[in-house]
């Protein structure tokens, strides 16, 4: 009889995701009783990553001692600041954690990615975590990407977008882009960032390819002039 009395959980109590319309107005109402953790590589989250998030590289040496249950969370954080308010704040905050694909993780087989073993890791030691999920693939529904003019800005998100989820070379992404519209026209400036995200990734282009003196060139849509790429650097 006191368990039917038992109060029910909230759904969002039970819930183990929160949403990225969620997590909106929680930074907008300035929530200091948030704390994020971006799971992706140190080099992506240097590029770009969630105003006041910290991030949890791991070294495949220390993911295994994760995974054994040798090491506790706060060891995983390289940054002393970052440690230490990780630590001082778990035991109350929210924590919210995200990569780059929270939409193909779920809790049966969540525990071999990296984001899935450390949402355990952190529930194990008694944090209120949840991952932060991608509802427009999960839930198969398109997106808009917009700027003022749709050619330039729009167009080097997407391709970008493209070349981390599906480890596409940025020519591939862009011509897939292309297809589906075709006045494209990213300008010079952010076809170099492309290119340097592209060696970030360490996706293969076929510029790498190409013999020391070999000039590329490129041309826009919205004009026939021709530009030239200069020389990349190996890395």
């Amino acid at each position: 009889m006191i368990d039917t009395l038992r109060p029910v959980p909230f759904a969002s109590e039970m819930a183990i995701s929160k949403t990225v319309a969620w997590l909106n107005e929680q930074l907008e109402l300035g929530n200091e009783r948030l704390l994020l953790m971006d799971c992706r590589p140190q080099e992506l989250y240097e590029s770009s990553h969630i105003e006041s998030a910290i991030n949890v590289a791991i070294p495949g040496i220390m993911l295994r001692r994760l995974q054994k249950g040798n090491l506790p969370v706060r060891a995983l954080f390289t940054r002393g600041e970052d440690r230490d308010r990780f630590t001082r704040r778990c035991g109350t905050d929210t924590v919210v954690l995200y990569d780059e694909s929270s939409s193909d993780w779920n809790e049966n087989t969540g525990g071999e990615s990296v984001l899935g073993l450390l949402l355990k890791k952190l529930k194990d030691e008694g944090c209120r975590a949840f991952y932060l999920e991608d509802e427009a693939r999960g839930k198969n529904c398109g997106v808009l990407v917009h700027c003022l003019a749709g050619i330039s800005r729009s167009v080097t998100v997407t391709v970008a977008y493209l070349m981390q989820k599906l480890n596409l070379s940025m020519n591939d992404a862009y011509d897939i882009v292309k297809m589906k519209k075709s006045n494209i026209s990213p300008n010079f400036n952010f076809m170099g960032q492309l290119l340097d995200f592209e060696r970030t990734l360490g996706l293969s282009s076929p510029c790498d390819n190409r013999v020391p003196a070999q000039q590329l060139y490129f041309t826009t849509p919205s004009n026939q002039n021709v530009y030239q790429v200069d020389s990349l650097q190996s890395t």
